[in-house]
């Protein structure tokens, strides 16, 4: 499988620093790839510390892995949210500028026709198969904890004020419930990570056309970025995109 990748992770509008952060790399021996996306918070600049410290991290174990893990990668990226938070509670804890910093943190892995992904927070991922787009992941907001208790609807979450009020972030309490989901992909599809920077304020009928075009070769990230600060998003922005072919 060939991995086609873009990203792009911009300062935005509005915002006087980015807090957000985007990495990926390629095992070519074992045919593997990963993406991870960040979205920091934190006085005195400590949110991009936290997704510095959560990329970096991912970025270390990455280079150890020297075989497709025995368990699951599931457990796998798991087990590297959680040990990130664990550091990045820690230093937190430590040092009083830093205080009360975290992270979202979405991580994907494609091992040959499927793609892991864990996540905490509201980083999002999407994939694209033919002309149906997928939210594969479930943000962790309280507005979202209502909606899956079925209190309120979608379409009612998705215009609230206090939409971005995270249930939970890497790094802010001692341990957290990473979430996961494996996904068969095939020749074509494509994924995306995003912050909600892009994703807020883009329909999901947008996100189809752009990520059609991309599979198509047209670099879009972009595109999509300026878009969505025209439709007046006013934090950091971060798009990460790859398309499979053979």
């Amino acid at each position: 499988m060939n991995y086609h990748i873009k990203s792009l992770c911009h300062q935005g509008a509005i915002r006087d620093n980015n807090e957000d952060a985007i990495s990926y790399g390629v095992n070519e021996d074992l045919g593997i790839t990963w993406m991870l996306v960040a979205d920091g918070m934190g006085g005195h600049n400590a949110g991009e510390v936290a997704s510095a410290m959560l990329v970096d991290h991912i970025k270390t174990a990455w280079h150890k892995i020297s075989a497709s893990p025995q368990l699951h990668w599931q457990t796998w990226i798991t087990k590297q949210l959680s040990d990130a938070n664990m550091a990045i509670f820690q230093q937190a804890k430590s040092t009083v500028t830093q205080q009360g910093m975290g992270t979202t943190g979405v991580l994907m892995v494609i091992d040959k026709d499927e793609c892991h992904i864990g996540w905490v927070g509201d980083s999002r991922a999407y994939t694209l198969k033919g002309n149906s787009l997928v939210q594969e992941t479930v943000d962790h907001t309280m507005i979202q904890e209502l909606v899956n208790k079925g209190a309120i609807t979608a379409a009612t979450a998705r215009t609230s004020n206090t939409k971005n009020l995270l249930s939970q972030a890497i790094g802010v309490r001692e341990t957290i419930a990473v979430d996961t989901t494996s996904i068969a992909i095939n020749n074509g599809d494509t994924i995306m990570l995003s912050t909600d920077g892009l994703h807020d304020y883009l329909t999901e009928q947008e996100i189809s056309q752009y990520l059609s075009e991309f599979s198509a070769g047209e670099n879009v990230c972009n595109k999509m970025i300026n878009h969505a600060i025209a439709k007046n998003s006013r934090d950091n922005l971060t798009v990460g995109l790859i398309n499979l072919s053979n």
